[in-house]
């Protein structure tokens, strides 16, 4: 099973995963703390029930009423209301007629002076916030007791009320920080496209290094990219350098031995001579090819309207320039190959055609919206049908033309491939057909015109 590796899934799963975590976090914090709140917010209004309750206490003299005694709520005369109070002073007691048959769950009493909040059973199932204090009233500083309680439900009812308020907007605001950690992720990662993008450039020949125009944390890349390009150049520029080197040293000890040849079919041992030519021949035609190969470069830019020109220009003065008739018609557009491997591609199969042509050869080009291909097509007879798979093969001759090497169709396979194109052989009534096929240079149209030349 192939494991994700995404960056991007990544680090948008890190985001979320930490995002659900701190709002479920501070979800819980805020309820905590609103909770707290209502304690406190009820513990205060207790606090003055209590004091509004002792100002009109007189411990030598009657208790008033209750709902006097508490700023005439008339919530403390309902049976389990839910508001309750309770006074006593020395061996006397009092409480509110909403506690009706029930008492309210008190311990010992607080020390003098002070007050304590607890909580407790009440009447009818309630849960209750109790304050409790003792103090001295009067001259003759009575011990005085008071009690005052209330229903929970009401806090409990709040909390509820607002966590359910809380909840959506977390998922709300969770969903927003979320796609805001998308969009971040997005910018933060678009230099690693940048550079994506610029290694292609590189392939297809766009850009010769990636550049320094970066942000800081991916300019090191690129750096280390740019000097890994230069050193690999600069490894086969020295390897194709000891090529030629070796190449061009062989050629010399080769003519001798064709010199030698020529001796030895003079003293009658023709057989000997043959032999020898026929190694020596296929020594030179691997020392051809490697030359050939040495010099494709694979990058640049070129125009086929000028490289067609030149190539017929030169095909005109070879031996069969005079009989071949060489029409041409090529588009304007620019191709992505480079100049020198589109002239090594366009001569050596031109050639073949020369060679190969009763009367005519022809050059044209077909393109469509991506790619522009080379036709050049000659009258001659073709190439059997059995041998179009392998004739691009180095080495492989035609039955037709023993005179070949074999190197002309497997060198021009090889420059395009090293240039990203495709090469098509065809046989036809009219005769054969070779295609080579490049991308169109992004930054210039094709052109509606067409370069016509006719002899």
């Amino acid at each position: 099973m192939r494991r994700n590796h995404s960056i991007r899934r990544r680090l948008t799963l890190a985001a979320a995963l930490m995002i659900s975590v701190a709002l479920i976090l501070a979800g819980l914090a805020l309820a905590t703390m609103f909770s707290h709140q209502l304690r406190r917010m009820a513990e205060n209004e207790l606090a003055d029930r209590a004091i509004t309750l002792m100002s009109g206490l007189d411990p030598n003299a009657p208790l008033r009423e209750p709902a006097g005694t508490i700023g005439g709520d008339p919530r403390y005369l309902q049976p389990y209301s839910g508001f309750y109070w309770r006074i006593r002073v020395a061996d006397r007691t009092y409480r509110s007629e909403s506690l009706w048959d029930a008492t309210l769950p008190l311990a010992a009493a607080p020390p003098r002076g002070e007050s304590r909040v607890t909580t407790g059973p009440g009447p009818d199932g309630q849960e209750l916030i109790i304050l409790d204090q003792t103090l001295l009233l009067g001259p003759d500083e009575v011990e005085t007791r008071v009690s005052v309680a209330v229903n929970r439900a009401t806090q409990v009812e709040a909390q509820g009320l607002f966590a359910r308020s809380l909840v959506p907007f977390l998922i709300v605001l969770g969903l927003v920080l979320v796609g805001a950690s998308v969009l971040q992720v997005a910018v933060g990662l678009r230099p690693f496209r940048q550079i994506g993008s610029r290694i292609d450039d590189l392939n297809a020949g766009r850009l010769p290094r990636l550049g320094q125009d970066m942000p800081d944390e991916v300019r090191p890349l690129a750096e280390a990219v740019n000097r890994l390009l230069d050193d690999r150049e600069a490894r086969i520029e020295k390897a194709r350098n000891r090529s030629s080197d070796l190449a061009h040293t062989l050629k010399t000890p080769l003519q001798a031995l064709f010199g030698e040849t020529g001796r030895l079919r003079d003293a009658g041992q023709g057989k000997a001579a043959d032999a020898i030519e026929e190694i020596v021949e296929m020594i030179q035609s691997r020392i051809d090819h490697e030359l050939g190969r040495e010099r494709i470069s694979g990058k640049g830019i070129s125009n086929p309207v000028v490289v067609v020109r030149k190539v017929a220009a030169v095909l005109r003065r070879t031996a069969r320039g005079s009989e071949i008739t060489i029409g041409q018609e090529v588009a304007p557009q620019d191709i992505r190959v480079d100049p020198h491997d589109l002239t090594e591609i366009i001569g050596s199969l031109a050639e073949n055609a020369m060679r190969h042509a009763r009367s005519r050869v022809h050059i044209w080009t077909e393109a469509d919206t991506a790619t522009l291909s080379v036709c050049i097509r000659d009258d001659g007879a073709g190439i059997p049908e059995g041998q179009l798979n392998t004739v691009t093969r180095r080495g492989v001759r035609l039955l037709q033309d023993p005179e070949g090497t074999g190197l002309g169709l497997a060198l021009a396979q090889e420059i395009v491939d090293a240039n990203g194109g495709t090469l098509a052989l065809e046989n036809r009534d009219d005769g054969f057909c070779v295609k080579v096929t490049f991308a169109k240079a992004d930054d210039i149209p094709l052109k509606s015109a067409v370069h016509r030349h006719r002899p």
